[in-house]
């Protein structure tokens, strides 16, 4: 078999039959520096099907250990890579391939989906046709028993493999590649920012041991705070990224905009199934130049914030004038603490509100079920001077009204350990989210004091309804996704509504003409909530 020649020219008795391999098996050392030779002469790609930016991909894998390709739709770029992990597996023997992706589809209906067209169409036997996600091109138990022990471990690996990155795999994964060293060794992650970051890491410490070990990165830069926007992060502002260039963590990163296709450059469909100007105008319908949707899926270029969030867009605008830096304690101003109170997690920000701006100078963060004592001592050792009554969420009065861990109300153990919380008044979700965006461009942030309201700051975001969402369009439920940033961001809720409704120290800090307004509506019947009111209400401020 092709791939095993290194074997056989040992192993073979006869000279005719084992000169024949010698020689056959120099060319593909040859390939080893041509990997578009390889794939033209050998694989069968046609000439006219080749373009620049498949060549600086090809080229950047044979020359660089770690190379990263953040791309546009429809710019060949799965295509590239499937040959690519034939070439590799072909021409550096022994050795092991691992692609992953994030999800089974990506990884079985793309990546392999391409491997398997490679070695079927390749002009000479690559070995066994590969399985689903194996392409085991090991030699025979016989083969292997002949070999010195020193030898027989590398050939025993000596197969390329396919796997997704599902949550519930991933620490089966990590454990399965640390064992999957190699005299080489090809890593390609698909669809590389929805990669786990236990995968990255394993990777990155673990299997990069030596220059013969490369990685190769590909996808659509849908996420700016993932692995692969850090790796992929220019070495400073003046960086032309529509070239290629090295990164600060030391990548060679080779974007793809559609812009650079043969079939967008020349207006016609050079290659068929490459994305040209009718898909570039069928994305600027929906989303505008310069929008996120148009960087990520025209230009290969990693947005300012994340799809599907609810603050990325206030968040990044914030970051870019300014307002999220080197913001401390101003001793001349009180210290009031809003809060999302819970039995096992919770959350809350630290805030200052000085000349009209509101500052967040600490964050308070328990996913441990410490409860109040931990709360009180947290805000008993700060220097600061604080105001004599601190904030929660509306539940403080109704379902977390009592503490499940001493059976009292959640507001007299507080009290009893000096620190007076009361309830903002009762909202929509909705509501609390417009108003939580109508104060961000009043927000100054520590960045040294909040850090963790800041990544819970980027990172919230609604639910991914997986059933009806594409790679290329995301769909998301009106609802927040499970997970910790949403209570830290209750709290920031709890602080818009505080600030919007109700005094604060004694005084309206908000607009006091909006709060006059909504107190001298008429209010609804005790124990009754007049959301539609509420609603109209909202709309006119």
């Amino acid at each position: 078999m092709f791939l095993l020649l290194w074997v056989w020219v040992l192993m073979s008795p006869r000279p005719a039959e084992s000169e024949c391999r010698r020689q056959f098996a120099a060319k593909l050392l040859a390939y080893q520096a041509d990997p578009i030779g390889f794939q033209l002469h050998v694989l069968n790609v046609k000439t006219w099907s080749i373009w620049s930016k498949m060549v600086e991909v090809a080229e950047s894998v044979r020359d660089y250990q770690r190379t990263a390709v953040p791309a546009g739709h429809g710019v060949s770029k799965t295509f590239e890579a499937g040959r690519l992990v034939v070439w590799f597996k072909s021409c550096f023997v022994p050795s092991t391939v691992i692609t992953t992706a994030p999800s089974d589809n990506q990884v079985r209906n793309q990546l392999w989906r391409e491997i398997h067209a490679a070695v079927v169409g390749s002009k000479v036997p690559l070995g066994p046709a590969p399985t689903a996600l194996m392409w085991d091109v090991r030699p025979s138990p016989a083969t292997l028993a002949k070999l010195p022990p020193s030898d027989r471990e590398a050939w025993e690996k000596n197969f390329a493999v396919g796997f997704a990155t599902s949550p519930d795999t991933v620490g089966e994964h990590c454990t399965k590649m640390h064992g999957w060293h190699n005299k080489h060794v090809l890593i390609v992650l698909d669809e590389a920012c929805g990669i786990a970051r236990q995968i990255w890491s394993t990777i990155m410490e673990s299997l990069l041991i030596n220059e013969r070990c490369k990685i190769l990165a590909i996808g659509n830069p849908t996420d700016p705070l993932s692995d692969f926007a850090e790796v992929c992060e220019a070495p400073d502002a003046q960086t032309d990224i529509s070239k290629p260039y090295m990164s600060k963590r030391g990548w060679h990163v080779v974007p793809i905009s559609v812009k650079d296709t043969p079939n967008y450059i020349e207006g016609r469909e050079v290659i068929p199934g490459v994305a040209g100007r009718d898909y570039e105008q069928l994305v600027a319908t929906k989303h505008p130049p310069g929008s996120n949707g148009y960087l990520i899926r025209v230009e290969g270029r990693f947005p300012s914030y994340r799809e599907g969030t609810y603050y990325g867009k206030e968040y990044a605008t914030a970051e870019a004038a300014g307002r999220i830096g080197d913001y401390a304690w101003d001793p001349a101003f009180l210290v009031y603490r809003f809060a999302d109170l819970g039995d096992m997690y919770t959350a809350a920000v630290d805030v200052q509100f000085i000349r009209g701006r509101i500052r967040i100078i600490g964050d308070y963060w328990d996913n441990q079920g410490l409860g109040a004592v931990a709360f009180a001592q947290s805000m008993q050792c700060k220097p600061w001077v604080w105001g004599k009554e601190h904030f929660a969420g509306p539940d403080l009065a109704g379902s977390n009204a009592k503490s499940f861990q001493t059976g009292k109300t959640t507001k007299d153990v507080l009290a009893g350990l000096g620190v007076n919380v009361a309830p903002v008044i009762r909202h929509a979700f909705d509501d609390g989210i417009q108003a939580v965006r109508l104060v961000w461009p009043l927000l100054d942030v520590s960045k040294q004091g909040a850090p963790t309201f800041l990544k819970a700051a980027q990172n919230y975001g609604k639910k991914k309804n997986e059933a009806a969402s594409t790679d290329d369009q995301p769909v998301y439920y009106n609802s927040p996704a499970e997970s910790w940033e949403r209570h830290m961001m209750d709290a920031l809720r709890h602080l818009a509504m505080a600030y919007k409704y109700m005094r604060i120290g004694g005084q309206y800090v908000g607009d006091s003409r909006l709060v006059a307004a909504y107190h001298s509506q008429p209010k609804p019947a005790a124990g009754k909530v007049d959301w539609l009111r509420r609603e109209r209400f909202a709309r006119r401020s």
